[in-house]
């Protein structure tokens, strides 16, 4: 697979997903004529980073420490400063490699670093694959709100190598087909279908099935994204699952992995709506047989405070709390989110 995706306010991107893609991707980044390379990566894969490092000439690889707390301001400041002692110019290419945070931090930084420098993303998890490195959201967390703070800016490549994926803990894996999910339960009929067939070899974690998977992912989130880049309305059928997600991922503050938290997400929105029961356990049906859970714990069942969440989420307006849910399966809506609502959502 290998796709080129035209923005009208940002720039040409290219996804490349391959099994062994890897091999490709020094001939990929020196298309972008470089001056120079700087590879951030998570501290989780410094063997890979190093081997992408030295078959790219990178200047340096800087490592981050795993996990979500890593999305800060801070963080980004120190990176900067890292860049300036390498004497990275407009030119150097920033490689991230690692999962969705990593992707996310090092696009908010080539974003802003000199007012922009090319960034290619080398996303390795699954939900990275899937969703968090597409589309060229960045940013990090802020005030204890996910992703308060960012930009939106298209990376100039984007190279997925399944092969990358063959040491992630299956709970790692499971969480970012939960993404596919989201996508084609408001978006497409026919890949919903499919997943539900392929549910069991993806559980199995076979390597084509996978790759089928996150080629779907692809193809549905930047069919939205290129027509609406900057989420003016369309883009916001990508956030199904993601209010009440983000609310349950801030409220449990870091005991939910953030695929699991969307998963729960989307049941609850799904009964807040709410939606036709039978679609309804389509989907959790779907969740549920690729090993996602979808009971919201009982320690994060305050209705009460995860409305306070939601309705401080970025994309409130005007006191206005909209969550994107399907009408029918491959076809959602806009509604808005209350906090009766919000108390049904949590009903068993």
């Amino acid at each position: 697979m290998d796709r080129r995706f035209e923005f009208a306010q940002t720039r040409t991107s290219r996804i490349v997903l391959d099994v062994g893609a890897e091999a490709q991707l020094a001939d990929l980044v020196s298309r972008l004529d470089p001056d120079g390379c700087v590879v951030v990566h998570d501290a989780g894969v410094a063997e890979l980073a190093e081997r992408i490092a030295a078959d790219l000439g990178a200047r340096v690889a800087l490592p981050v420490a795993v996990g979500a707390g890593q999305k800060r301001l801070e963080v980004i400041g120190q990176l900067a400063e890292r860049l300036h002692a390498a004497d990275a110019t407009r030119g150097t290419v920033l490689v991230g490699i690692g999962g969705g945070t990593t992707t996310d931090l090092v696009g908010f930084l080539a974003s802003i670093y000199l007012r922009g420098v090319p960034f290619v993303s080398c996303p390795t998890t699954t939900l990275a694959m899937c969703d968090a490195a597409l589309g060229g959201k960045n940013g990090v967390d802020h005030c204890g709100l996910k992703n308060r703070l960012g930009t939106i800016r298209q990376p100039d490549l984007i190279v997925i190598d399944t092969y990358w994926l063959a040491s992630l803990p299956d709970e790692l894996f499971r969480e970012g087909l939960v993404e596919v999910v989201k996508k084609a339960a408001v978006l497409d009929a026919s890949c919903f279908e499919q997943l539900e067939s392929l549910a069991p070899r993806l559980l199995a974690r076979d390597n084509l099935s996978t790759r089928a998977a996150i080629a779907m992912a692809i193809d549905m989130k930047m069919s939205v994204v290129v027509a609406d880049e900057r989420e003016g309305n369309r883009r916001r059928a990508l956030n199904s699952g993601h209010t009440i997600g983000h609310a349950l991922e801030s409220l449990a503050d870091g005991r939910l992995r953030h695929g699991f938290a969307v998963a729960m997400g989307l049941i609850a929105e799904c009964r807040a709506a709410p939606v036709d029961a039978e679609v309804t356990e389509r989907i959790r049906g779907l969740l549920a047989a690729l090993g996602a859970p979808t009971a919201i714990p009982p320690e994060l069942a305050d209705a009460g405070k995860l409305w306070e969440l939601a309705r401080r989420d970025k994309k409130a307006m005007r006191g206005s709390v909209p969550i994107y849910v399907p009408r029918r399966i491959g076809e959602g809506h806009l509604v808005e989110l209350h906090l009766r609502s919000m108390a049904a959502a949590l009903q068993p």
